[in-house]
């Protein structure tokens, strides 16, 4: 019988390069979270939405009451409590649609510049189409620092309805 005899040397060397691949990876989203997410971002803010209502594009205001359905071819806008939130916090709010696409939305501005402005929301319809897609559209309203969403404020969910 012949016994050949195996070295354990390169499996050690495999184990131990995929441990230190390992860390660096780690490592490597360890450094982005603290980058994109730093401790002590969260403030508990909350936004307040007051509704979602049929709007007007053309003369930029609320013509209805508060819904949580929409037909297509009816614009729709939210109304946020501006001036619920402190008035140097950086926020702004957006709409996405079915897709995951932005498709309308105000700010990034401080919260007294948007309770001036009584700003709403309004989903914009995509060029080139008639009216909204089906589906389920989602407002995210976000606290902004240095340019980057940090927080979600509020949160609105509408169905925008297949028929008519």
């Amino acid at each position: 019988m012949i016994q050949a005899r195996e070295s354990l040397r390169p499996l050690y060397r495999v184990m131990l390069t995929l441990g230190v691949v390992a860390l660096v990876i780690l490592g490597l989203g360890l450094a982005t979270i603290f980058r994109f997410a730093p401790p002590g971002q969260a403030t508990g803010l909350k936004a307040r939405i007051v509704g979602v209502n049929p709007y007007d594009p053309a003369q930029h205001r609320i013509t209805g009451g508060p819904s949580s359905h929409f037909s297509r071819d009816q614009p729709f806008a939210a109304r946020v409590d501006w001036s619920g939130l402190p008035p140097d916090v950086v926020a702004g709010a957006r709409w996405y649609n079915a897709l995951d696409e932005p498709v309308g939305g105000v700010g990034p501005a401080p919260a007294r510049t948007l309770a001036a402005d009584s700003a709403l929301v309004p989903v914009m319809t995509p060029a080139g189409l008639h009216g909204n897609l089906a589906g389920q559209y989602t407002l995210a309203v976000l606290r902004y620092s240095h340019g980057q969403p940090v927080e979600l404020l509020g949160r609105a969910v509408v169905l925008v309805e297949r028929g008519g």
